[in-house]
């Protein structure tokens, strides 16, 4: 009896040892500390949107400050301090949703007014902004904006950062900038409606510049690098990277005032000469994503239009080219103008690598239908002097497109690339376009007949990750962390 008593005894004894290291077990698990979030910051600038000059803070800022919307990966504005909008002829009408910022205080209609006029003081936001005309509040959460002239997607333009009137440095996004002992981090930001992130603590490691983000990456010392390729190298060591969106435009820039380039035959003819697939995907490495006309193909409004194909058409070039006036030689190999072969000039940037792969590419690709091409790699300055001069039959060009798919500087004068670009019907109807009184279709097919110049594709950055990183969401242009309250090591 005794034996079986003691035997029991020592059971519940271990059963609780057992039960105790399960619950030791289960709390060492539950108060694990949680993954680290590495990202360069430069302490030597300010993350206030419209104050600081790094690009690695610019990408901070995002996670600090909200807009009052937000672009979709359909290039499609989608409400985010905005509540609604109303659009009526030169006004848009929006009403804010009750926000607060990272202290608590209120988001209202004056912070917004305060934001959108250092915005339109800022490089980095004035130019899209130059639609606006004035902002009124209309109560302490709702404002009117004044555009300068009637723009159908002149909402799409309302997405600068809302920073505090009384604290530039307060937002309203998922984190807010804290500083201890010198070391700097961003925090979550209770006061945010959204879903608690995984990363509750982000870490900020000291950086000066994009080069010095991409070394700090290779180096296994940060987690995430934005890689925007400007010179046309790639130089981060990722074994998992993303691509992201961005709006520049890359395009071949053509001097319809010149020669046969003003015969708009001769110019839909190199139109139909050019594969917008190939030099994407083989020329510009896949950090492009090809489209036939001025706009992101990505955007929802294009999948219906038609002549939106980026397809080269051999029957159709030649066709184009015999209509020009043009004939081919005995053998049909070499096009001929006025019995002489022809031969245009090409200008590229000799500092970007990947425009001059596109440059030699273009060239091997008229050389197919007859046409010889003489490639001019020139240092920026002269290249720009050349182009401001119109000396050229075609560029290699690249501009930033806004988010309201404003083409001014194509359309208009003095618009920035509007060089050798003759003024036809394709400039009224832009005009038409951009004021409501002519459709998609009717812009994309007066620029489709005249071809003042070629688009090739929208641009991708290169986003180096950490090989532990799990992302969600579409990174792309002013949305560089989707969703990063999913993210998570």
């Amino acid at each position: 009896m005794i034996k079986t008593k003691l035997l029991s005894i020592l059971l519940i004894l271990s059963l609780l040892l057992t039960l105790g290291a399960c619950s030791s077990s289960k709390k060492k698990e539950t108060t694990a500390s949680p993954a680290n979030f590495l990202l360069p910051f430069s302490g030597e600038d300010s993350t206030d949107p419209y104050a600081c000059k790094s690009d690695c803070n610019a990408l901070l800022s995002e996670l600090i400050y909200e807009s009052l919307f937000v672009i979709n990966e359909h290039r499609d504005p989608e409400n985010l301090l905005a509540q609604n909008y109303i659009a009526e002829d030169k006004t848009i009408t929006v009403t804010l949703k009750p926000t607060v910022f990272s202290d608590g205080s209120a988001l209202t209609s004056d912070d917004v007014i305060y934001s959108y006029n250092r915005a339109k003081q800022s490089d980095r936001y004035k130019a899209a902004l130059e639609i606006m005309d004035n902002v009124q509040a209309k109560g302490s959460s709702v404002v009117r904006f004044t555009l300068r002239s009637k723009n159908v997607y002149g909402v799409n333009a309302l997405t600068f950062p809302i920073v505090s009137q009384k604290n530039n440095l307060l937002g309203s996004g998922y984190y807010a900038l804290t500083e201890q002992d010198g070391a700097h981090a961003l925090i979550y930001n209770k006061n945010h409606e959204g879903d608690k992130p995984e990363f509750e603590t982000i870490s900020l490691v000291e950086c000066a510049d994009e080069m010095h983000a991409i070394k700090l990456f290779n180096q296994d010392k940060i987690d995430f690098v934005f890689e925007t390729l400007a010179d046309g190298n790639r130089r981060t060591t990722a074994i998992q990277s993303q691509k992201a969106k961005l709006n520049n435009l890359l395009f071949l820039g053509l001097n319809s005032k010149k020669g046969l380039l003003n015969n708009a035959d001769f110019r839909r003819a190199l139109t139909f000469s050019i594969s917008q697939t190939a030099l994407c995907e083989e020329a510009l490495e896949g950090f492009a994503e090809p489209t036939a006309t001025p706009f992101d193909a990505s955007w929802s409004e294009m999948g219906s239009i038609v002549a939106n194909t980026v397809s080269e058409s051999k029957k159709e070039a030649k066709a184009a080219f015999l209509a020009s006036g043009c004939t081919y030689d005995k053998m049909g190999i070499n096009l001929l103008s006025e019995e002489k072969p022809i031969t245009l000039t090409l200008l590229v940037n000799s500092a970007n690598n990947m425009k001059i792969a596109l440059a030699e590419a273009v060239k091997t690709q008229l050389i197919g239908f007859g046409i010889s091409v003489e490639v001019k790699k020139m240092p920026l300055d002269e290249y720009n002097i050349a182009i401001e001069n119109e000396n050229f039959d075609m560029y290699v060009g690249e501009v930033k497109i806004p988010n309201d798919f404003n083409l001014d500087c194509f359309f208009t004068s003095n618009g920035g690339a509007d060089f050798g670009i003759d003024y036809s019907t394709v400039q009224k109807t832009y005009v038409q376009f951009r004021g409501g009184n002519a459709t998609l279709q009717d812009f994309v097919s007066a620029f489709c007949e005249e071809n003042p110049l070629i688009p090739i594709g929208y641009k991708y950055a290169n986003v180096g990750l950490n090989a532990g990183l799990e992302t969600t969401g579409t990174m792309r242009e002013n949305c560089v962390f989707p969703q990063i309250q999913e993210w998570s090591k």
